[in-house]
């Protein structure tokens, strides 16, 4: 028996073994998103004397001077007192509040007037007979109002007993809902309510909250150890296909192994990018501005696909930044910008053993290094930096200006053309530039990703 027939043996021993891990891993993946989905659709509470560290709710006054004032045109000898109260509701569970609603039991005599920013289902009894409805009072017509009710000067008040209840319904549109928390942040949403009472101050303190939490199938551990398993399995499995073409020798092995590399290279790369929707595809576009504006300045084939390769991983460290600094839709700390700054050498770390893509490395760690000086990491300039980052750097910013950001819409092609200008010999090369500006119009095509 000659060397490749062990060979060819060996690797389908290897590759049987192989699928019977991948088999075990993802009946164990299955189990894990059944017990997540079970965890997203476990029906949560909370009440006055409930004892929870997940989420806290706090009904409240809220006490500023002109939150509190007396009426005295409902009745013709009696004095209302109006009260604006919040409820403040914070998540600290670390994972996303998905839907809510919040049921405050009426304890004596009261009227409701407003509430904002969602719709509020009044429960009225009325000698023994249940009146329902559902109002946005911030928004409503009095022909449109089906329950009891009294005026007050201009004020529509909805009377409320001992024994009715109202529940709160949040408005997605405004915030109210998702509530977004993660470890070392909570979140919080505050809705108020105008009550009138013939006491000064009306009587909240029933409630029951009901919420759901959700978790994504890459939070927590579970996930991260499936995806690191899963590209580790990708990895062999490329390893195994060359093995197989090798003692094979069929041509169409090469087609097999390039497509399992392209779609390893893209798990990867989703990796990196999916951390935010916004940022979906970056790298491949990116890369592919990248391949053109080589080819402009004159790189034969072989170049251009080293660029293009290359260039796909830029961003690839950015699976080690935080969901919460990637997506946020505010402004960075010092603290936050810093993290996202080190994507570039913890980027450079992981793909220092990668031989068989060449300039990767500095792909990832000179791509945000500015033609002046005055990038990062390293602050070099000029000639200095990597020609591969130079051209990294056109493309990157390229995508950007032609893309949404959560600061700014995306650029016209005159503004885009504008920056180009006014940056070259301080952000970009000028002969970079000069390229990009030859082929501008043709790099806001379609890229094939």
């Amino acid at each position: 028996m000659n060397a490749s027939s062990n060979t060819k043996k060996n690797a389908l021993r290897i590759l049987m073994g192989m699928i019977a891990a991948l088999a075990l891993v993802i009946v164990f993946f299955v189990v894990y998103l059944v017990n997540m989905d079970t965890y997203n659709h476990t029906d949560r509470s909370v009440e006055p004397d409930s004892v929870s560290t997940e989420v806290t709710v706090d009904i409240h006054p809220r006490g500023q001077s002109t939150d509190s004032w007396e009426k005295d045109d409902a009745f013709e000898d009696k004095i209302l007192y109006a009260k604006i109260y919040e409820a403040t509701i914070t998540n600290n569970s670390g994972t996303r509040l998905s839907d809510w609603t919040l049921r405050i039991n009426i304890s004596d005599d009261c009227y409701i007037n407003n509430a904002w920013c969602g719709t509020v289902e009044i429960h009225q009894f009325i000698e023994g007979k249940e009146n329902v409805q559902t109002l946005d009072l911030r928004d409503y017509t009095e022909d449109e109002v089906e329950l009891y009710y009294i005026k007050g000067g201009q004020d529509l008040l909805i009377p409320l007993t001992k024994g009715d209840y109202i529940i709160y319904h949040p408005d997605e549109a405004t915030g109210e809902y998702p509530i977004t928390s993660a470890e070392g942040y909570s979140g919080e949403v505050n809705i108020g309510l105008i009550m009138y009472s013939f006491d000064e101050d009306t009587d909240l303190s029933d409630y029951v909250f009901d919420y759901h939490l959700q978790k994504l199938w890459y939070e927590g551990m579970g996930g991260f150890v499936f995806v690191i398993i899963f590209a580790a399995w990708i990895i062999l499995m490329i390893f195994l296909i060359v093995l197989f073409r090798v003692s094979k020798g069929y041509k169409d092995m090469l087609y097999d192994e390039e497509k399992v590399l392209k779609d390893a290279v893209y798990l990867c790369l989703a990796m990196a990018d999916g951390k935010d929707f916004r940022f979906q595809y970056h790298s491949l576009r990116t890369a592919e501005y990248a391949k053109r504006i080589a080819a402009q300045m004159g790189m034969d084939e072989k170049d251009c696909e080293t660029v293009y390769n290359a260039t796909r991983f830029h961003d690839v460290g950015n699976y080690y930044i935080s969901d919460r600094i990637i997506g946020k839709p505010s402004a960075l700390t010092k603290g936050e910008m810093e993290l996202v700054k080190s994507h570039t050498t913890r980027g450079a770390g992981l793909l220092k053993k990668v031989s068989s893509m060449p300039l990767v490395q500095e792909a990832a760690l000179y791509h945000h290094e500015r033609y002046d000086g005055t990038g990062y990491p390293k602050g070099i300039s000029g000639d200095d930096i990597p020609i591969i980052a130079r051209i990294i750097t056109a493309a990157d910013a390229f995508d950007s200006m032609s893309h949404d950001r959560p600061y700014r819409d995306r650029l016209s092609m005159p503004e885009i053309k504008g920056e180009f200008t006014k940056n070259s010999g301080t952000q970009f090369d000028p002969a970079v530039v000069d390229a990009v500006l030859n082929i501008i119009d043709d790099l806001d095509q379609e890229v094939d990703i």
